[in-house]
């Protein structure tokens, strides 16, 4: 009887939110796509280079509407490593890298968004535990040490290099 209640109470919450529980893809249904026709992700990458990809990356991130929204994301407390996910797996969405190049560029894309707030003067968090930066004697995170202690720029290709060094977003 408690299951049937909890059932109920679920559709309730789902009726309430405006969100139909049945309104999802039939399974298997990806199997039968039009070929004629595929998803972003089921046609060529638009970039198989990691040199390339994180090039689209930071120029993107540094647009100055994405930059803001960016930064403002991180002073609301938002994770680097959410960000990096959310980021990396819309572009596999929409066909920009592999998922094997997603992976590669996991680690390089953490360095780029933790320079950018570095830059802004913003103390981001790495993970939504918190609790993977050096703590320093106040208890604050103390990210320049890490940004150090890590040595970002030995994973960047130098063309992105020379165009970190160019970029002048700072604190807004």
């Amino acid at each position: 009887m408690e299951a049937n209640t909890e059932n109920i109470k679920m559709a309730e919450a789902y009726e309430q939110s405006g969100v139909d529980m049945f309104d999802a893809p039939t399974p298997g249904s990806s199997l039968t796509g039009d070929p004629q026709n595929p998803r972003s992700w089921e046609t060529p990458a638009e970039f198989n280079t990691e040199e390339e990809a994180l090039k689209n990356i930071f120029m993107n991130l540094t647009k100055e509407e994405n930059h803001s929204l960016l930064l403002n994301s991180l002073r609301d407390g938002n994770p680097i490593e959410m960000v990096v996910q959310v980021l990396l797996f819309k572009g596999f969405q929409e066909g920009k890298w592999s998922p094997d190049l997603m992976l590669l560029l996991i680690e390089p894309t953490v360095y780029i968004i933790m320079w950018l707030a570095d830059q802004a003067g913003i103390d981001a968090t790495l993970d939504s535990d918190g609790d993977n930066w050096d703590e320093d004697e106040i208890g604050r995170f103390n990210m320049q040490e890490d940004i150090k202690r890590m040595k970002p720029k030995n994973n960047m290709p130098p063309s992105l290099l020379a165009q970190m060094n160019e970029f002048s977003g700072g604190a807004e």
